[in-house]
């Protein structure tokens, strides 16, 4: 489910992901059928201006264009990079999604029918979003559908071309952020399982599930890295900087101890246990809907790599745990093995973009 700007599929391609308080931008390129990793960088806001690239304000999403931009423009002079045709992601919380079911009709009759069902789930009105569907069960013109269909507002999309044109860069498409990390996440013998995945990002997570490679739900919720940090800078009383370092380096561990011999793994579970809440909620109402049970679990997004964080989940929910590995199967130099490692669960979301520039 993508919006297309252009239709063009050069050699090489940019996937930039606008975080809340970070920019990553990844470039493939292909020759014949290899893919390989031509760049890759990051930069923090805190680099840039002393306030989040991304604000929100009464339910909307709020760009500082100029900023973005002088950011993109930093970490493309910074690598070097010289293609100028990039993809886009859309954050999932300023994206609307829904399922909706549809008698047997044709293909051309679908777009009207998505309009007249869907009214009741989208809180802005039709001429203010653009939509897009796929079909998720079902057979057009044959059988009864099940389509899911996303609607984004209409003033981000513009807002993205804006900051297109402010980095000198071509916007070929716009994706929701879950569509993207589904391409670099869920690959071979994935494809034919009931897959969810958890993405914790820095202000929300997004829990989705694929089945057969087909997307079939995403539910965002407002609990994500920064809420951790938080918590465990209130509960030592030390600055956020110093509490995001101890959340990295402890993370759920038993071992570790923080300030004053306070267990940082005790400060945690109660947000991580939000979060699987949140989460088998979502895997209730599919198994409700589909009478399927979620085969494996891909976790994603920096806090991911936490230590014990993949055993905690294990353990509380009793499925195949595994983390985002969005370079494997990408060519690249050996020496960049433990980095892409390490920063693969981040790069999940730009990685899946610039694959999508590539197909």
């Amino acid at each position: 489910m993508i919006f297309n700007i252009f239709k063009k599929h050069p050699k090489s391609f940019l996937g930039i992901d606008i975080g809340t308080s970070s920019i990553r931008i990844v470039e493939l390129a292909k020759k014949d059928r290899t893919i390989r990793l031509a760049n890759y960088g990051e930069v923090r806001t805190g680099f840039i201006k002393k306030r989040p690239l991304r604000v929100f304000k009464e339910k909307a999403l709020l760009l500082s264009d100029q900023d973005t931009a002088q950011a993109i423009q930093s970490i493309n002079a910074e690598a070097k990079i010289k293609t100028n045709e990039a993809n886009f992601a859309i954050p999932d919380f300023s994206s609307f999604f829904t399922t909706i079911k549809l008698p047997v009709m044709s293909k051309e009759e679908i777009p009207q029918a998505i309009e007249y069902g869907i009214r009741p789930y989208i809180p802005l009105p039709l001429n203010e979003v653009t939509l897009d569907w796929i079909v998720i069960k079902g057979e057009i013109a044959k059988t009864a559908l099940k389509i899911l269909v996303a609607a984004i507002p209409n003033n981000v999309i513009k807002q993205y071309k804006v900051i297109a044109k402010y980095s000198n860069l071509i916007a070929r498409v716009l994706e929701p952020e879950v569509f993207s990390l589904v391409r670099s996440s869920v690959k071979g013998e994935d494809k034919k399982k009931v897959i969810s995945l958890i993405d914790i990002g820095a202000r929300t997570t997004t829990c989705s599930i694929v089945d057969n490679g087909i997307l079939k739900k995403s539910y965002s919720f407002n609990t994500g890295g920064n809420d951790l940090t938080e918590t465990v800078a209130k509960s030592l009383d030390i600055g956020y900087n110093k509490s995001e370092a101890v959340k990295i380096m402890q993370g759920l561990s038993f071992e570790k101890q923080g300030e004053d011999g306070i267990e940082v793994r005790k400060i945690l579970i109660p947000l991580i246990d939000l979060i699987l809440e949140e989460s088998k909620k979502t895997f209730r109402s599919f198994y409700e809907e589909e009478g399927k049970e979620i085969e494996k679990i891909i976790l994603a997004g920096g806090t991911a790599l936490l230590p014990n964080l993949k055993e905690y989940f294990s353990t509380k929910l009793k499925k195949e745990i595994t983390t985002i590995s969005p370079f494997s199967g990408i060519e690249h130099i050996n020496i960049l093995d433990n980095a892409l490692k390490k920063i693969g669960p981040s790069y999940g979301i730009a990685v899946g973009l610039a694959l999508k520039g590539l197909e």
